[in-house]
């Protein structure tokens, strides 16, 4: 397997370990309060559809590999990446939540703010942890 596959798919698994973690543990009370009535529940928990998450879950570790990860600065590596992954992250969650704020009718202020820190939080955390790999895999 290629560096840049096995970099794809080990920031993949970082990305899945640690929203899988957050949204399944740590918050799901908080998402499916603010979701309401939009939120997809199976009995009294959130039941996303997954096909549609596996399409998520490939697209923001790309998105990271492609925008955040190439601007980290080898001579500040740690901040670096933070930075950009949160940035990289800030702009993707925002527009998604933002967009939702301005269209739906009943989508949440506070649902907007929180799930953008945490695209912010997450992105940056998964950007350092991929600048790692990066230099592990070598």
């Amino acid at each position: 397997m290629g560096h840049n596959l096995k970099l794809y798919v080990g920031t993949v698994v970082i990305f899945l370990a640690i929203d899988l973690t957050y949204l399944g543990l740590i918050m799901p009370k908080f998402y499916k309060a603010q979701l309401g009535a939009l939120a997809r529940l199976r009995g009294d928990a959130l039941a996303p559809l997954w096909w549609a998450a596996f399409v998520v879950y490939l697209l923001i570790p790309a998105g990271i590999l492609l925008f955040a990860l190439p601007r980290v600065n080898p001579a500040n590596p740690f901040f670096s990446a933070l930075a950009w992954g949160f940035l990289y992250g800030v702009t993707l969650y925002g527009v998604y939540d933002f967009t939702n704020l301005s269209t739906l009718d009943k989508w949440p202020v506070a649902l907007s703010f929180a799930d953008t820190a945490w695209g912010g939080v997450l992105c940056s955390l998964v950007t350092a942890a991929a600048y790692r790999l990066d230099r592990w895999i070598g």
